[in-house]
């Protein structure tokens, strides 16, 4: 497993987490999200389990590049890298998908890597 730091943005202050990836570095295995001050029943869901459970088994990179992302409530095209973000947790919900391709960017060399 490889285990992988992520830093952002939500609605009132910081969020992080971490992205754990099986040994194929294309898989997810689990997430954890937390934050500093987000909307109590709102944004701050992404702490919770349920939220966070939502990513494993999700792909990485599509064609090579990130594809793994949160999306609108419900608009959930691509099921093998995408999440539905958290009813009336907008801000925070795109703040966790900029974190994640973010980031996932600059790991792209090594999940290219075999």
């Amino acid at each position: 497993k490889y285990i992988l730091p992520i830093y952002g943005a939500g609605l009132w202050g910081p969020i992080w987490g971490y992205i754990s990836l099986d040994d194929n570095k294309d898989t997810v295995y689990g997430t954890y999200f937390s934050h500093a001050s987000e909307t109590p029943g709102l944004g701050a869901e992404i702490a919770t389990e349920m939220f966070q459970q939502e990513f494993v088994g999700k792909k990485t990179l599509e064609n090579g590049s990130v594809a793994l992302g949160v999306v609108k409530h419900g608009k959930v095209e691509k099921a093998d890298y995408q999440v539905d973000a958290i009813s009336g947790g907008t801000i925070t919900s795109k703040g966790v998908e900029t974190m994640i391709k973010n980031y996932l960017t600059y790991y792209e060399p090594f999940l290219k890597q075999k």
